[in-house]
């Protein structure tokens, strides 16, 4: 080997070393609250399926919530979470519900929030998960009439937002509205204007099929269904949609539990409501197994 070749791996190398001390040395520290509190859920604490919007720009405030779900609020990358599943642990983390508060030191997105809410869960449970990507048994939601026409609570959209909007029992992710008008995103998975479930039903406006298939994945339509709802409508335009339907009192769904096909009144009020059906099907999603988990430290 000559000197120069020498010499220049010699350089490289350095090069190497001090390029992997620099990235370290400017490597962003893992996002966490200021202040934050985990504690067990007041008994007369309705129980969230989703999170909650945050009740300030810097502070996220869950009232009753299992680990289970808040891992799906915590990891599912935004949106309703159902392309994912979370299994395993011990069985406490379906059952028992917490109410988790914490409180950034400035303004924060929804993106940080969820990182917060991880560094959070692996600190106070212990929480320790791994992710595999699979594929397995699901709904699929495709046309029920062969001409095309949806049924009779589905319409158009007509390109704003209602400036009075009843209270929803959780909301789709959507973006920001301004004096009632739709946020200027077009990204086909958020909601342009407040959507999710209601009592006595769902209420979806500004919302795509694909946004349709989230909200039917969620846990009050999955308890009955047993899965999640993947949309295989081939539409692509946004609807105004109300489903009526009495969805039971909220309990700890088991998202991996088969397709309960002895319930058909939702299968039925989908299709003769917004003339869809539910169909069996198989697709991909990303499976979220909890290795351990320990009852939260002293706050």
């Amino acid at each position: 080997m000559t000197i120069e070749r020498r010499v220049l791996q010699m350089a490289l190398l350095r090069f190497i070393l001090v390029a992997g001390l620099a990235a370290r040395a400017f490597a962003q520290p893992a996002l966490r609250f200021e202040v934050a509190t985990v504690k067990l859920a007041a008994p007369e604490a309705v129980r969230a399926v989703i999170t909650p919007p945050p009740v300030s720009p810097n502070r996220l405030y869950i009232p009753s919530m299992a680990l289970s779900t808040l891992i799906y609020s915590a990891y599912g990358d935004g949106g309703f979470n159902t392309s994912m599943r979370v299994t395993g642990g011990p069985d406490w983390i379906n059952r028992t519900a917490f109410a988790v508060e914490g409180v950034a030191s400035g303004r924060a997105t929804p993106r940080e929030f969820r990182l917060m809410l991880q560094a959070l869960l692996e600190e106070r449970f212990a929480l320790k998960i791994r992710t595999e990507t699979t594929t397995g048994d699901m709904l699929t939601l495709v046309m029920a009439r062969s001409d095309g026409t949806l049924g009779p609570k589905v319409k158009a959209w007509t390109g704003s937002c209602p400036t009075v909007m009843s209270a929803l029992y959780f909301q789709a992710p959507r973006g920001p509205l301004q004096n009632g008008s739709p946020s200027e995103t077009d990204d086909p998975a958020i909601a342009q204007c407040p959507t999710g479930y209601r009592a006595g039903g769902i209420s979806l406006d500004g919302a795509t099929m694909f946004t349709v298939a989230e909200v039917l994945s969620l846990p009050p339509a999955r308890m009955l269904l047993g899965t999640i709802v993947a949309d295989q409508t081939g539409l692509r335009g946004r609807y105004t949609m109300e489903l009526d339907y009495p969805f039971p009192p909220q309990r700890p769904a088991d998202p991996a539990a088969p397709a309960d096909f002895g319930l058909p009144s939702l299968f039925t009020a989908v299709q003769e409501q917004w003339g869809l059906r539910l169909v069996p099907g198989k697709g991909p999603f990303r499976l979220v197994v909890v290795e351990s988990a320990q009852l939260p430290s002293a706050n």
